[in-house]
């Protein structure tokens, strides 16, 4: 090292003593009460829209608590930041488990708390232009694999531009808030520091990168083509609004008159295209009541309209041991043109194999597919089953190693479900539907994947009435507007209580029904096909920020190496 350059401890012992001369970090407990104060910060922000603008400085107090080398520090005021920040904006999961929230903050918390030990291998003026990205990979990862979990990612409140997810995704979106917070960050940083003056050196350049990187943005935003609309659809909406405290003890057949009943109320005013039924709107698992599937097909013959409902279904056709079927959270298409039909049958094998076809892999674009979409052709009834399940609600992940959580969430009444496969598309006469069972509408893969297999139209189903009137249906409402402007697809949402609203490419909510109240109504529904630069490039940008980190830190790794 070089006469004039400072030790590592130098650099560290200046970065503390820096912290306490402007947020009094003299001791420990400041710290770490200053990271819980961050916590509850980014709770409220998350959880309050009144707060929500404040994610543009929400960055800065995460950035303050990252010290150079200080790996305990870095990784308690971790764990101190995340817990409370998921405990409070995700409060709503103590209406199924309390358990499920502890462990999803303390998983959070510790992801968190690893992220900023990874952070803090950077000395300043580095961790300026790491940070920004350091947090998309972040993002990034705790959004993928088996307990995925894409809530609270800053990009999802960046107004005023939102509309700019088109073109690098909501990741990108998050790149440009994590750097104002940091820019924020380091003004504080350097406001009483005497030997920088008003302004970290290097800040120029610093400051110039979110510009360069929004100009960009804006740059591809504005020369995409204008999407054109393939047609217009009618498309029927129905909120059966049943509590979920009844909605498991209301008989199948109230259920299925009060359905049906909104659906005549909406075919008698506009006749629609497709009626859309939220999540499970049936409390019955199909295959075992093929009458139900009989009554469903008639009533779409007298409205001459196609429906889309959920429900929960079991697949025969392989049985498990037991003899019992794989059980899916589904949703079944039924075209009243079709002239397959199930008839008179009592075996739940007939229906698996009605609704299914035979035991072979299909793709994930159907083969009856036409060339041409034609009011002629006739559709048979198709399934689409959940692909993307929720962790440790419907399943449980690495449950081989987990025997005794395995146990514990089935004795809850979960973590019975099988996986369908991703992406898959449902044909309909005026196009290719990809549906949404609940908590997939908060993945952008599984959205862009089924764009990416011929669907003209995102339709998200979901059950949020579990979370009482609670944030939790507006926090999830808002990831299927993200996927409407990533996608460049028009999103119907259909929910059993609310929010049921419907989603253009730009963000615009063209039509929404009120909560907790049970109403159908017909929306004029915009068809596309064409890509968004998002859909072109999908998770480019997650995967570069991975890169980029894993270069750091083996960087970082050679001069701790050249040091020694």
């Amino acid at each position: 090292m070089s006469e004039n350059q400072p030790e590592p401890e130098e650099i560290e012992a200046a970065e503390v003593n820096s912290n306490s001369s402007f947020l009094d970090f003299k001791s420990r407990k400041n710290f770490y009460l200053f990271a819980l104060g961050t916590g509850v910060f980014l709770g409220l922000v998350f959880l309050l829209p009144v707060f929500s603008r404040l994610v543009w400085i929400a960055a800065a107090p995460i950035f303050l608590c990252v010290r150079f080398r200080q790996n305990k520090d870095n990784f308690i005021s971790g764990l101190l930041i995340g817990i409370p920040w998921f405990l409070i904006s995700c409060y709503w999961l103590t209406y199924v488990t309390v358990f499920g929230l502890i462990c999803l903050a303390l998983f959070e918390g510790a992801y968190l708390g690893v992220w900023l030990l990874l952070a803090g291998r950077f000395p300043s003026p580095w961790r300026n232009y790491v940070f920004p990205v350091l947090w998309v990979a972040c993002e990034f990862i705790r959004s993928k694999g088996p307990l995925g979990f894409s809530w609270n990612l800053f990009g999802h409140l960046a107004y005023p531009i939102e509309s700019l997810a088109q073109t690098f995704g909501v990741y990108g979106l998050s790149l440009v808030v994590a750097a104002v917070g940091v820019i924020v960050a380091s003004l504080i940083r350097s406001e009483r520091d005497e030997t920088t003056g008003p302004m970290p050196e290097g800040s120029a350049t610093f400051l110039a990168l979110p510009l360069l990187w929004l100009a960009l943005a804006l740059f591809v935003y504005i020369n995409a083509p204008t999407p054109k609309e393939d047609r217009k659809i009618y498309v029927g909406v129905v909120q059966g609004n049943f509590p979920q405290s009844l909605k498991w003890n209301t008989p199948l057949d109230e259920a299925l008159s009060r359905y049906v009943e909104l659906t005549n109320e909406t075919v008698q005013e506009s006749h629609p295209d497709l009626v859309i039924w939220p999540e499970v709107a049936m409390p019955a698992i199909l295959s075992n009541q093929p009458n139900l599937l009989n009554v469903l097909e008639r009533r779409t013959d007298q409205w001459e309209t196609s429906l889309l409902f959920g429900v929960l279904d079991e697949d025969f056709r392989r049985e498990t041991e037991g003899g019992e079927g794989e059980l899916y959270n589904s949703v079944v298409f039924l075209d009243y043109r079709s002239d397959e039909r199930l008839g008179p049958v009592q075996d739940p094998v007939a229906v698996s194999k009605h609704l299914r076809g035979p035991l072979t892999e299909e793709p994930n674009r159907s083969r009856f597919l036409p060339s041409a979409y034609s009011e002629e052709h006739h559709y048979p009834p198709k399934i689409y089953d959940k692909s993307r399940l929720l962790p440790f609600g419907e399943y449980v992940p690495f449950k081989k190693l987990l025997p005794f959580i395995q146990d514990f969430v089935e004795k809850q009444g979960g973590g019975v479900f099988s996986a369908g496969r991703e992406g898959k598309t449902i044909p309909t006469a005026f196009g290719d539907i990809g549906p949404l069972i609940c908590f997939e509408s908060t993945h952008p893969g599984l959205a862009r994947e089924s764009a990416e297999n011929g669907a003209n139209l995102l339709v998200a189903v979901t059950n949020d009435a579990w979370f009482g009137n609670t944030a939790a249906a507006r926090q999830h409402a808002l990831q299927s507007r993200f996927r409407a402007i990533e996608t460049g697809r028009a999103v119907v949402r259909v929910a059993n209580t609310g929010i049921t609203a419907l989603y253009l490419p730009d963000g615009t909510v063209a039509e929404r029904l009120p909560t907790w109240q049970a109403l159908s109504q017909t929306w004029v529904v915009p068809l596309y096909s064409h890509l968004t630069f998002q859909f072109r490039v999908g998770d480019f940008l997650g995967w570069l920020a991975l890169g980029c980190l894993g270069f750091s830190l083996l960087l970082t790794r050679g001069i701790d190496t050249v040091e020694e």
